[in-house]
Formats: C-alpha cells, sequence, structure tokens
C-alpha cells in the first residue's frame, strides 16, 4: 500500500478499495473515498506532490513506464513514457522522486536486459515544468550482475531505493560484481544553478 501526503493535509492512498477507487484520511483521521475534482481516481499508485505542488504518477507495463505530470490535482495531465523494449526483457524494480525547489524529477529503473544480467538506469528531468522530456540518462555501475529479490536469494536486490537530497542530487541503489551488497551511486556534478548564489 502506497500513501502520500496531500497540501491541505490528510494522506491520499491511490487504489486502495477493492473496486479500485482511492481513498483519503483526513487530518481528523476520517476515512473517505478519495476523488479528483472531475470525480475520477488518479491514474497509478504510484503518485505524489512536490513542493510546487506539482502531482506526479507512473505507470508501468510491460517494459514501458509512463510519467504523468498534473498541475490542477489530477484534472488534466502531460505524459512522457520511457520504453525499455529494446533492450529489456523485464522490469525489476524502479522508483521515481520529485522535488519542486529544484524542479527535477528523477526516474530509477533496474531492468533485466535482454542479454541477460540486471541494468540499472535513471533518467534526470530539470525543469520539468518546462519539457517532460529528460536531459540526462544515466547507466549506474557495470551492469553486469543478475540479482533477484527475497530472502534465501545468494545475490539480492530487492528495492530500487533512491532520493534527492537538499543541494540536488541525487542518490541511487544499484549492484554489480564490485561488491557482494548492493550500492549507493551519489550525484556529484550538478547543475551550476544549483549551487549558491555569489552577490
Amino acid at each position: 500500500m502506497r500513501s502520500f501526503p496531500v497540501p491541505s493535509g490528510g494522506l491520499y492512498f491511490p487504489n486502495y478499495f477493492i473496486d479500485g477507487s482511492d481513498a483519503y484520511l483526513d487530518t481528523s483521521l476520517n476515512w473517505w473515498t478519495g476523488t479528483t475534482l472531475n470525480g475520477s481516481s488518479l491514474p497509478s499508485q504510484y503518485c505524489a506532490f512536490d513542493s510546487s505542488t506539482a502531482l506526479h504518477c507512473v505507470t508501468a507495463g510491460g517494459t514501458i513506464l509512463t510519467h504523468m505530470l498534473s498541475w490542477d490535482g489530477g484534472e488534466s495531465w502531460q505524459n512522457q513514457t520511457y520504453n525499455l523494449s529494446a533492450e529489456a526483457s523485464e522490469l525489476e524494480e524502479w522508483e521515481f522522486h520529485t522535488n519542486g525547489v529544484h524542479d527535477l524529477f528523477v526516474l530509477n529503473v533496474r531492468y533485466q536486459s535482454a542479454a541477460g544480467p540486471d541494468i540499472d538506469l535513471s533518467w534526470h528531468v530539470r525543469e520539468y515544468s518546462e519539457s517532460m522530456f529528460p536531459d540526462m540518462r544515466t547507466y549506474l555501475g557495470l551492469g553486469d550482475l543478475d540479482s533477484t529479490s527475497g530472502a534465501g536469494n545468494d545475490i539480492r536486490f530487492d528495492f530500487a531505493s533512491m532520493g534527492i537530497l537538499p543541494d540536488g542530487g541525487a542518490f541511487i541503489a544499484y549492484h554489480d560484481s564490485t561488491d557482494s551488497d548492493p550500492l549507493f551511486g551519489v550525484e556529484m556534478l550538478l547543475p551550476i544553478r544549483y549551487g549558491p548564489t555569489v552577490a
């Protein structure tokens, strides 16, 4: 079950009920059926607001992910598709984070490559308020290790853990043959506009 805070307070739970409708828990701990202003449910259980009030949702089907962006609380959407069909046989894990201060969306994917090993990949969309097209695609690690989630597996990778630091740099989990345990890659080269200004 996934939930996210809403700007007015409370938590929103997409796809919470058996019939697929959303739930809303208000600040008095009362439960409601959640809908957008036009009465619809959100398009994915993977959604979040950021500090710019942008609502981001991501859906995954097969080897295709779609980032959906709404500026009106889910009434209308802009879409950007990430199609890995040419290189992936299936998606293993994926996660996204956004930062309204830096106008930044980061999508992290670990996929089973058609050649065999798992590949760790991320996309950065800087200034998503102007364009949802990614400006950077980055492979993490060597992409030479096939791992499986779940207890008891000898090579185990369970979660596409990631986040965005206050300075706008992303940190992303990946796993390759350089270490027996998953590692975190930390973004060090940041756009100049993320740094302090000089008066």
